[in-house]
């Protein structure tokens, strides 16, 4: 057998996975070809690490092996079925992962906004008015834009940062789309479905919908047009995605898709930036044609854990604030002057008006996305801090534990009370969303896992208990894997209680009405789980906590770091959050994007031929609105 190159693409030796290496060495024994197999682990490698694709660029590949690769009978173009991709930039994708993409690419395309305009300009704006009534016109006007721009589009991407208003936003877009049913194609009275990647995202979103029909309940009064239509939104059946689409764990496959497709009329999914390329396309694949899809989510954020970064695509692919022209003249509404040839323009809108009053992270938080200067990070390592936002220098594992120390020091009050012999469940619950450590890494000595060990430790010598013990009082757990018969899902976090019927775990859930309610466990009862004192920012996307502190390694060299991980873990904090790290890893974070490799951007650019619809004026009875 040929030798097998030492060198990897897309990747030191150290970085492959046991399935990269065990895959290209079947393919070099099948084949006999060391270059095939090299390109194959490439592919895999890459996929491991997010990407839905590997460059083969200098030096790991010439010009002449990139040759030889596309003669092999294992590699194509795409245009029929081979192992292999090799696409006119050179990069290498799994069949799959090339299927995936194109596939999703051509789905999100023909969903671009169809040429007719369902409301008139006199209608929408008394709509606008109504929906509207009573909130400052420049604070809502990106909003005001979403409600209008949703009806007559088969796909709408909502996006924004946290306290930006995207639920609140979808609900009235709801509305719009209910009112307007008939004229957007949909059935009279059409079905919604609420869907989110996690479970906790799931129920997340299904409390802040019931929270936010009686806000506007109450808002709307008896107004006889929009009243009525809120009893026809859903609040207490948001389900995971996988869920939704029938996922079969047996079978390791959807059960939705062309062949039978999703019922709902409506499909709103949030946490859009979870959701990687193989699931968004099961979920584009299930939707009937004239189905409308809203996808909410923040692009800044963490992208998924498997391939693709697919809501980041959407976005970067589409102008977050251009508007059909005529639109854009009723509403008065600045259009932007780039992007404005891109096929997705006017499907894709982006909030930026922060209602969290008061709070002092929203200029950190920005900074994080990449809004601020230059300076900022090097002032705040300075300061020690901006707004509420705090850096504490954590250098090795002795100052961890002595991190660690103040940090119950300081939570004191909220330790007492959840650990307290008579705290109430719903009680517990709302300390634990009140205080949360995030960690970069899972395992390790500035891993969750190995803090978990020493807070539990801790708090137990502290307050009187066996911390070491697998359960005791008080240990918060965090779903690491869904369980649907018992209606628990990855994320959900519950906590144990010793109470008359001995320990039980109990964890939130909301009634038919979206009412929060409790549901307790026995501790065999559940299904994977960790302890969660500290969890990893990845598994904190879909939450939100009051106080936050953020655990980075050390070494600035760890792959992990990058300014959309600083950003997810500080976004999630309401009100205070602490960065606990060296200097050096903090400007090894701040620095460094997440670019994921794939063609998917570029593809939602292109304008196949007679894949686009021809976009024709906008016929609207009566004067615009000034």
């Amino acid at each position: 057998m040929t030798p097998f190159p030492a060198n990897v693409p897309s990747g030191a030796p150290d970085e492959l996975r046991a399935i990269d290496e065990r895959l290209a060495r079947w393919v070099q024994a099948r084949t006999g070809s060391a270059l095939l197999a090299w390109a194959a682990q490439a592919a895999s490698a890459a996929e491991g690490r997010g990407h839905a694709c590997a460059s083969l660029d200098p030096p790991d590949f010439d010009a002449a092996q990139l040759v030889q690769l596309r003669a092999h009978a294992w590699i194509g173009d795409g245009s029929q079925f081979t192992p292999l991709v090799l696409d006119a930039q050179d990069r290498c994708y799994l069949w799959r992962n090339w299927e995936h993409e194109t596939r999703l690419a051509e789905n999100l395309l023909h969903r671009r906004r169809a040429g007719h305009w369902p409301v008139d300009a006199a209608t929408l704006g008394a709509d606008l008015e109504q929906l509207f009534a009573g909130t400052p016109r420049e604070a809502t006007l990106n909003q005001r834009a979403a409600a209008a721009a949703a009806p007559g589009a088969q796909l709408f991407v909502l996006t924004g940062g946290p306290g930006t208003g995207k639920t609140t936003t979808a609900l009235r877009i709801l509305l719009m789309l209910l009112r307007h049913a008939k004229a957007c194609g949909l059935p009279e009275t059409p079905s919604i479905a609420l869907a989110a990647p996690t479970g906790k995202a799931a129920q997340r979103l299904a409390q802040a919908i019931a929270h936010g029909k009686a806000t506007l309940r109450s808002q709307l009064g008896d107004d006889a047009t929009f009243a009525p239509l809120l009893e026809h939104i859903p609040h207490a059946e948001a389900r995971t995605l996988h869920r939704l689409l029938g996922f079969d764990p047996r079978e390791n496959r959807f059960t939705r898709g062309k062949a039978d497709p999703l019922a709902a009329d409506i499909v709103v999914v949030d946490e859009a930036s979870m959701i990687d390329l193989a699931v968004m396309r099961q979920l584009l694949d299930a939707m009937r044609p004239e189905a409308v899809l809203v996808l909410l989510g923040d692009p800044d954020q963490l992208a998924s854990v498997d391939a693709g970064s697919v809501l980041a695509d959407i976005v970067a692919s589409a102008s977050r604030a251009a508007l059909p022209d005529a639109l854009a003249a009723m509403l008065d509404w600045p259009q932007p002057p780039s992007n404005t040839s891109s096929p997705l323009n006017g499907n894709v809108l982006a909030l930026t008006h922060v209602w969290r009053a008061g709070s002092g992270l929203q200029r950190s938080i920005a900074a994080l996305r990449g809004e601020a200067d230059g300076e900022w990070l090097e002032q705040f390592l300075a300061a020690g801090h901006d707004g509420d936002l705090h850096w504490l220098s954590c250098d090795d594992p002795a100052t961890l534990r002595t991190r660690c120390e103040a940090w119950l020091d300081r939570q004191q009050s909220r330790f007492d009370a959840l650990l307290r012999r008579d705290v109430a469940a719903d009680t517990a619950l709302a300390v634990l969303r009140d205080m949360q450590l995030l960690c970069a890494l899972r395992e390790g000595t500035y891993g969750a896992q190995s803090i978990n060990l020493w807070l539990g430790r801790r708090l137990g010598e502290r307050y009187g208990f066996d911390g070491t013990r697998p359960w005791y009082h008080g240990r918060p757990v965090i779903v690491m894997r869904n369980d649907y018969v018992r209606g628990l899902f990855n994320g959900d976090v519950g906590i144990a209680l010793q109470g008359a019927d001995g320990l039980r775990v109990w964890f939130e859930g909301s009634d038919r009405d979206g009412h929060p309610g409790l549901r307790s466990y026995s501790p065999r009862a559940l299904p994977a789980h960790d302890t969660a004192w500290a969890i990893t920012i990845h598994r904190s996307q879909g939450s939100e906590y009051r106080d936050v502190a953020v655990v980075l390694p050390p070494d600035p060299n760890q792959r992990m770091l990058s300014r959309e991980l600083l950003y997810t873990a500080v976004s999630r904090a309401r009100t205070h959050a602490e960065l606990w790290s060296s200097a050096a890893a903090l400007r090894a974070a701040a620095s460094r994007t997440i670019e994921r490799q794939g063609g998917l951007r570029e593809r939602l650019l292109q304008d196949p031929g007679g894949l686009r619809r021809p976009v024709e004026p906008l016929k609207m009875a009566g004067p615009s609105p000034e």
